[in-house]
C-alpha cells in the first residue's frame, strides 16, 4: 500500500478485507468513503487493480468479453447525439460511500462536482446480473439516478428501471426483441432491441 493511502485508519488486511483493528462487533470490515479511496487512487494505491468502490467496498469488476466490448460501442454510437455528457466506464460519485463505474452513464456536466448526478446509467450483464441487479441497483437508486438501464446480452433484453426509492426503484419495464425502447434523453433516439442485441446471441 503506498504511503498516505490509508493515512489515520487503524485497519488491516485481513482475507482480501480491510477490518477495523479496534472493532470487536459482528461487522469488523471498515468501508472506506469517498475521500479516502480517490485518496488511494492518487496514491497509486489501486494502480493495474480492476475495482470500484461499492457501499465502502472494494469490488472487484468483471473482465469484458467479445460481446460486453461490441455492447459498449453499439450503445456508445446510440447515445452519441444525447444533449448531454456521455461517459463511458467512468467512476460516478454515489455519495457517501460508493463510486461505481457504470458502463455508460449520461451526466449534466463534465465537472467533477456534476459527476454525482446522472440523466441515466447503464450496466453491460453477461454474468453481472446478481451485482447489478442487486448491490448496484440499490447504489443506483439511493442516489436518485432517475434511470437504470440492465442491458442484459444472454437475454437478449433490456431492463428500464424508474422512480427511484431508497428500497429501490418503483417501476421496471423489460424490453425483448420486436420492442422499441424509449428515448431516455433530449437527442438520443428510440431503441430498436432486435438490432441492439443483432448476433450477439450467436
Amino acid at each position: 500500500m503506498q504511503a498516505g493511502a490509508m493515512e489515520g485508519l487503524d485497519v488491516e488486511l485481513r482475507e482480501g478485507l480491510l477490518v477495523d483493528r479496534g472493532r470487536n462487533g459482528r461487522d469488523p470490515i471498515h468501508r472506506l468513503d469517498i475521500e479516502t479511496y480517490d485518496r488511494m487512487v492518487e496514491t497509486g494505491a489501486l494502480e493495474d487493480e480492476p475495482v470500484e468502490l461499492l457501499d465502502g467496498l472494494l469490488v472487484e469488476m468483471s473482465p469484458q468479453g467479445d460481446s460486453h466490448i461490441t455492447m459498449i460501442m453499439r450503445l456508445t454510437r446510440h447515445f452519441r447525439m444525447a444533449q448531454a455528457w456521455l461517459m463511458v466506464q467512468l467512476p460516478l460519485d454515489a455519495r457517501p460511500r460508493s463510486k461505481p463505474e457504470p458502463d455508460l452513464a449520461l451526466v449534466y456536466e463534465d465537472r467533477p462536482s456534476c459527476r454525482r448526478g446522472a440523466l441515466l446509467v447503464a450496466e453491460i450483464a453477461m454474468t453481472s446480473h446478481r451485482k447489478d441487479r442487486g448491490m448496484k441497483l440499490e447504489i443506483y437508486a439511493q442516489a436518485g439516478m432517475p434511470t437504470y438501464w440492465l442491458v442484459d446480452i444472454p437475454g437478449c433484453r433490456i431492463e428500464v428501471r424508474a422512480d427511484p426509492r431508497p428500497d429501490g426503484y418503483g417501476r421496471c419495464e423489460v424490453y425483448g426483441p420486436g420492442d422499441t425502447v424509449p428515448s431516455p434523453a433530449e437527442g438520443v433516439p428510440d431503441l430498436d432491441v432486435a438490432r441492439l442485441f443483432a448476433g450477439l446471441e450467436e
